[in-house]
């Protein structure tokens, strides 16, 4: 159920996005090329409430003080967003001469979502409460790991060999360039590849969370520790959650490395080839740039993260390490 409701809210998200694009291109004089920003803006309206609602619906942010210190710092970096995202819109509209009231409306539309998400959480509490209990100390062996490789492999395997034929059956229906098209099998397979890898860490990221007692802020001090390599003062009790917390810590992080990797390098190269299809067009530029940069200035911090945790789980006599 709570599967359903994340989709759900994905699809809603996806078709007020699509809904906002249409919105704003019919009240846009043509020939100013700024569709770009509106895009950021609509993003930043929409996407803050659903990450919002995904930390708290995932974390216990009442818990202990830490835990609400946590989610007060998401708080004003959600609301921050949305306040750029306003701004965005409004630099939009001067420079392109769009009518004023897009920008009232999507700030509204924009706290509403915010409420909205808010307003849905006890459900979504409910909900998780109500799933089977795991218990959080079972160790992550190599029967899992093997487990979970092979269902990313054959995930890839089938989106390339699905979305392969599903091409070449529309090319019989619907003549056209065959070889310009096989390029994009390879980047539905790294999505998929992306997103298996991605659900295999967030489950295991579940087992950390019920290990701290969904306690945000403990899950902290305990990563402060393990992963950033701090010298924090820790109680017996949280001393006694780290090497299960490290066995599990750099196998969630093992999983989401590549899988943040593989959906940026899809995204990436599905600009490639619209750069190459159209070099005149000046977002897919800038999003290329803006990507690589992202992944200059995260992947090395992320994989020192990863290489001390693993080493931190090996001292602790963690097996998989």
């Amino acid at each position: 159920m709570r599967v359903l409701v994340f989709v759900g809210a994905m699809v809603v998200v996806a078709l007020l996005s699509a809904g906002a694009a249409i919105l704003v291109g019919l009240n846009t004089p043509p020939g100013h090329g700024m569709a770009w920003l509106s895009s950021l803006a609509v993003g930043g309206y929409l996407l803050a409430p659903v990450l919002l609602a995904s930390l708290m619906s995932f974390w216990d942010t009442t818990a202990s003080e830490d835990a609400r210190r946590g989610f007060r710092r998401a708080l004003i970096v959600n609301v921050g967003l949305q306040v750029l995202a306003t701004a965005a819109m409004c630099v939009f509209t001067v420079l392109t001469g769009a009518p004023w009231w897009l920008t009232v409306l999507f700030t509204a539309v924009g706290v509403a979502a915010m409420a909205g998400a808010v307003a849905v959480l006890p459900r979504l509490r409910r909900m998780d409460r109500a799933r089977p209990a795991v218990d959080p100390r079972s160790a992550y062996g190599r029967t899992q790991l093997r487990r979970d490789l092979r269902k990313i492999l054959l995930t890839m395997l089938v989106t390339l060999i699905g979305v392969a034929a599903l091409i070449g059956v529309l090319t019989i229906f619907f003549p056209g360039d065959l070889v310009s098209l096989l390029r994009y099998p390879p980047l539905f397979a790294a999505m998929g590849g992306a997103i298996a890898c991605l659900l295999a860490s967030g489950r295991i990221s579940r087992q950390i969370r019920d290990l701290v007692g969904g306690d945000m802020g403990r899950a902290n001090r305990i990563g402060k520790v393990v992963v950033r390599g701090k010298n924090a003062q820790l109680s017996p009790e949280d001393e006694e959650l780290v090497p299960t917390y490290a066995s599990l810590a750099w196998v969630a992080q093992a999983y989401s490395v590549p899988g943040f990797v593989l959906l940026v390098g899809a995204a990436v190269a599905q600009q490639v080839f619209t750069i190459v299809d159209d070099p005149s067009d000046p977002w897919p530029l800038w999003f290329t740039a803006v990507a690589g940069v992202t992944l200059i200035a995260i992947l090395p911090v992320t994989i020192i993260q990863l290489r001390r945790t693993r080493a931190y789980a090996r001292s602790t006599g963690s097996r998989l390490a």
